[in-house]
């Protein structure tokens, strides 16, 4: 029988709760996923009262609903950053891409938080041999921009690390890795609360109001039927932004649904035949396409982009599982034991965002890249309220566009979906040619 809930979340400790609401703090954080915890961790540590609020129970949003894959990657390609940022920004993109990557994989070893850390690689396969080149031309500049760990492999090699027929090569990451990201959640939770965050579960924020005139300045924070005053707000929302929150970031961050399911066991054997290289595998096709072993090593996860609109994950269940069949046909019919879904945020510049706007931080826009942008871009965001006038990353130099008629629900998604599966059906006819 599936479950309908996330496999991450089997058998793991509750979230302690802090203890009633205070009255005044520092800076209140809208979000407790990965950035707002993260953000909270280095604020109270620089000796600053945080307050972490969630609408819902700790630990329901994204941050544990993920593939736990750890990475740096992002979906923007050098040519495609020079262009619009210019080489210098360009530049700085990739390499704090690297640095988030290498933050947050110091941040689980120096703190020992248990989350089943993995630096296992990463491989990008190609779906067509036009992939295959693109790829390799953009390792060569990133290779020029910053000491990156990667290297192309051809399909004669892929054998090594995946036992399946679809793929031309692909790219590999060295240093990525993955992590459960239930227990690696958990674990920020609760260092959060040791350095000395007050941490909130199912206590929605209404409204955020400025204080004017005599009051100072700072804001009057509405949480259920509560208030909190403060100097500084972070949001840290993400994917689950709401337009009666921030009407301006709910319109600049698009909500995309992604959809995961987890095989019964099938034994650390035959997982090693499948993914003898035991990496991350992330699909070039436009379906988006991810999978990997689970950290037992006795089951393999898989997501996908199952559809771009919102559905039960009941709906998207036999779509994961035909896909499953087709990268391994020898798992036709396998039980699945877990299938759920969760909303990633992307931004209309596929760039991540920390921004300012009406003296209210945020920090958001992973665009599917969250598990290490989200506590590096949080930690950063706290950096920034600590010194508002100091520049302490790129990614202030991104922006969170919008786009006419686009007022935080995305109806023109399943538009995009239909051109996505037209587009994966005309590289499928490229496929047929090389194959």
């Amino acid at each position: 029988m599936t479950k309908f809930t996330p496999y991450w979340w089997e058998g793991q400790p509750h979230y302690s709760e802090s203890n009633r609401m205070p009255k005044n703090a520092d800076v209140v954080i809208v979000g407790a996923g990965f950035t707002g915890l993260s953000a909270a961790i280095t604020l109270a540590k620089s000796g600053v009262s945080v307050v972490v609020f969630d609408s819902v129970e700790l630990g329901f949003g994204a941050s544990t609903r993920n593939g736990g894959m750890l990475g740096s990657g992002h979906k923007v390609s050098p040519q495609q950053a020079e262009e619009k940022y210019g080489t210098d920004v360009a530049g700085q993109i990739h390499k704090e891409a690297n640095a988030s990557l290498a933050f947050t994989t110091n941040l689980i070893q120096a703190n020992n938080i248990d989350c089943d850390l993995q630096i296992c690689g990463r491989l990008r396969t190609s779906w067509v041999p036009q992939d295959q080149f693109s790829m390799s031309e953009n390792l060569k500049k990133l290779k020029a921009i910053d000491n990156f760990n990667s290297k192309m492999i051809d399909a004669s090699t892929m054998s090594e690390s995946i036992k399946t027929e679809l793929y031309f090569g692909g790219q590999y990451y060295e240093d990525h890795g993955s992590v459960q990201p239930r227990k690696f959640h958990y674990g920020l939770h609760q260092l959060a609360i040791k350095s000395g965050a007050k941490v909130f579960g199912n206590m929605p924020v209404n409204q955020i109001t400025p204080l004017s005139g005599n009051q100072g300045a700072g804001f009057v924070v509405s949480v259920a039927n509560e208030f909190i005053s403060c100097k500084d707000v972070l949001i840290a929302t993400n994917g689950y932004t709401r337009s009666s929150l921030s009407k301006y970031l709910s319109r600049r961050i698009l909500p995309v649904p992604s959809f995961i399911i987890t095989t019964e066991e099938i034994g650390v054997d035959r997982v090693n035949s499948l993914i003898p290289g035991g990496h991350c595998i992330v699909e070039t096709r436009k379906r988006y396409c991810y999978y990997r072993p689970t950290p037992c090593g006795k089951r393999i996860m898989i997501g996908t982009r199952a559809a771009m609109h919102s559905m039960p994950a009941e709906k998207a269940l036999p779509i994961l599982k035909k896909t499953l069949s087709e990268i391994f046909p020898e798992l036709d019919g396998v039980d699945i034991s877990h299938c759920w879904t969760g909303f990633t945020g992307f931004s209309f510049s596929m760039l991540p965002n920390l921004g300012c706007y009406d003296g209210i931080y945020s920090a958001m826009g992973y665009c599917g890249n969250g598990v290490a942008m989200a506590p590096y871009l949080g930690h950063m965001a706290a950096l920034k309220i600590l010194e508002p006038d100091k520049k302490v990353t790129v990614f202030e130099s991104t922006s969170l566009q919008t786009r006419p008629y686009y007022y935080g629900s995305p109806w023109f998604l399943p538009i995009a979906s239909a051109y996505f599966k037209v587009y994966d059906k005309f590289d499928n006819y490229r496929r047929r040619k090389n194959l």
